[in-house]
């Protein structure tokens, strides 16, 4: 876990950083410090008037005063539908109950920092989003040490807070390279405001390229400074017209992303309804893949397992339900990684414990049943059912969906290709190493279970009952069939998970369910715009042709309730061109390009 702040509250009320020697707030109204130096600073509101998109930046969090205050501000002056990204990196995570207290005294700020509360961010490495759309505030916040942070970031950003702990107590933070990064990360006629006016940190803005200005600081403090990019801002891009292919998890919440920014979204399937594959269990896990190490992969899969348990809250809160999982070592393997992260977790107590018998436990993870969380992120969007897309023609302006006998089924500026087992299906995506595997899962009457238990195989509560399984079977088809064998081998698996309760379930009163997943080599998924084999192949170096326009969101293995959310938020922010929740690294680590770079690598012929 990163280090979490170290402080202390003085008699006089004033939260101060031990470490640093500095207090988090000015003794002369922090609220309204805020506002005078940062947000005026920023010449705030009047620069996000007529803005469709509006990126802040800041470095250091802390209580997260200064994000509350541009938050109020843009609630009561932002264009109708518009959007405010707050992205801030903070190195040193403040306890939540410090934080309360520290806000407690401004009541003009008291319902976003209650909203914030409820959603505190984790104790953990990364970037973690949360999103108040009925504000048009998203907020991400990312605990990394700053340059690590910033060297992770690709969005030009329309502003920037530096409040970091004053540059004489802290230089880290303030260091020429920092200053850099920072006009790297500047949209043209970006502000940056600071309450510091010391000489370095002006000498430092000024030789990145700003256009830097002393003024009247706040309260006791006689200068602070205001920096700005040279250039024209830019205008806000167009928001695409998008059509999503697929019926499921991925596709309904890559629909739900994509019109919860404003984008024309139409979702195509092929069934009856939508959750008739993969997606249509009656219930499912949602749980962290905890892997030891700080690997992109790794990383990945903790940020998409926090970003899944508020995105179903806030999203579909009836249809999710943490009662906490229990995983169990299914080796010797596995029970030297688990008592590697009981050592060194990388989240608190609250999120990851010891169970008994070097068992972990996941206190905040639980079971989703899909089908309703499908419905309800997909409530009020263009689905279009019984609609197979078996064709995509490039045009001048972007894509062309075709269907049985060619017919045309519409025009758009871009699509996502979000099919599971199905992905394969297209022209442009038949050359994808992906492999299948069907998986049988038992449902019915049962002993109420207050959790879900897992060990290789898992059984969880449900509403009527419990769920368990499941199997994994090689195949080529995309579609499933139930089987006895497959039933057998399951209620062998819950006899070895749990005897006493196998014995309580009576096999005549299951249902069984099958269907097939889409998994990769490297057991990560595939999130990014389709590459073009042929174009690969061309002597350019290094070679990355594209289908412009055509991404792919698949490859979601048994973990498609838990990495569809943040894949979605991903896709959604690049279609859309706002900062985007993933990291680089992560970018590339579940690229589609891997698989033929990979492959030129080892000199192989690249795929038709």
């Amino acid at each position: 876990m990163p280090p979490a702040a170290a402080v202390t509250w003085g008699e006089d009320g004033v939260l101060r950083s031990s470490a640093f020697g500095d207090v988090y707030a000015s003794r002369d109204g922090a609220l309204a410090e805020s506002r005078a130096v940062f947000l005026d600073g920023c010449g705030l509101p009047d620069r996000w008037r007529r803005r469709r998109r509006f990126s802040i930046g800041e470095l250091g969090f802390g209580t997260g005063l200064n994000a509350l205050a541009a938050w109020d501000l843009w609630r009561r002056t932002r264009d109708p539908g518009a959007v405010l990204h707050f992205v801030s990196i903070e190195g040193f995570p403040l306890p939540k109950a410090d934080a309360a207290r520290a806000l407690a005294p401004f009541p003009e700020v008291a319902d976003p920092a209650d909203r914030l509360l409820q959603r505190w961010p984790v104790r953990t490495f990364g970037a973690q989003r949360f999103a108040w759309p009925e504000d048009g505030f998203v907020l991400t916040v990312v605990h990394q040490p700053v340059d690590q942070a910033l060297a992770a970031l690709d969005h030009p950003f329309d502003a920037w807070f530096l409040d970091g702990f004053a540059p004489a107590r802290n230089p880290a933070m303030w260091t020429e390279t920092i200053l850099s990064r920072l006009k790297a990360l500047s949209a043209p006629g970006a502000r940056l405001a600071t309450y510091s006016a010391a000489g370095a940190v002006r000498r430092g803005l000024e030789q990145a390229g700003f256009t830097v200005a002393k003024v009247p600081g706040f309260g006791a403090k006689r200068d602070r400074l205001i920096a700005t990019n040279p250039g024209e801002t830019p205008k806000d891009p167009p928001l695409p017209s998008v059509a999503v292919i697929g019926g499921g998890i991925a596709g309904a919440c890559a629909a739900q992303a994509l019109a919860r920014r404003g984008a024309q979204v139409t979702l195509w399937t092929t069934g009856e309804s939508l959750a008739d594959q993969a997606s249509g269990n009656p219930a499912g896990l949602v749980m962290p893949r905890l892997d030891r190490g700080a690997s992109p992969a790794a990383a990945f899969l903790r940020a998409a397992f926090l970003y899944a348990l508020d995105h179903y809250r806030q999203a579909a809160p009836h249809a999710f339900t943490s009662c906490g999982v229990l995983q169990r070592p299914d080796s010797d393997r596995a029970a030297a990684a688990f008592a590697d992260l009981l050592q060194n977790p990388p989240w608190p107590e609250e999120h990851l414990c010891a169970g008994d018998d070097g068992a972990l436990i996941h206190a905040q993870a639980g079971m989703l049943d899909p089908r309703a969380a499908i419905a309800a992120m997909t409530h009020g969007l263009d689905v279009r059912l019984r609609c197979p897309v078996t064709a995509l023609t490039p045009t001048e302006t972007g894509w062309r969906l075709e269907g049985e006998g060619g017919a045309c089924l519409a025009d758009v500026q871009a699509v996502v290709i979000a099919t599971g087992a199905a992905l394969k299906g297209l022209a442009q995506t038949r050359w994808l190493p992906i492999a299948l595997s069907a998986g049988q899962i038992e449902y019915g009457p049962g002993p109420r279970l207050t959790r879900a238990l897992t060990e290789g195989a898992y059984v969880g509560p449900r509403e009527d009952g419990l769920i368990f399984g499941a199997t994994f079977a090689p195949t080529h088809q995309p579609t499933a069939q139930v089987s006895s064998e497959a039933r057998a081998e399951n209620l062998d698996r819950l006899k070895t998970l749990d005897p006493a309760l196998a014995a309580a379930v009576d096999p005549g009163l299951l249902h069984s369910r099958a269907a097939v997943r889409a998994t990769t080599a490297d057991r990560l998924p595939i999130l990014g715009e389709c590459p073009d084999p042929a174009a690969w192949r061309q002597p350019e170096e290094p070679p990355d042709g594209r289908f412009k326009g055509l991404w792919l969101l698949g490859g979601l293995g048994a973990r498609g309730l838990t990495v569809a959310p943040l894949l979605a938020e991903s896709l959604a922010s690049r279609l859309c061109a706002e900062p985007d929740p993933l990291p680089l690294d992560q970018r590339a680590a579940l690229d589609p390009g891997r698989f033929l770079r990979r492959a030129l690598k080892r000199g192989e012929t690249l795929p038709d």
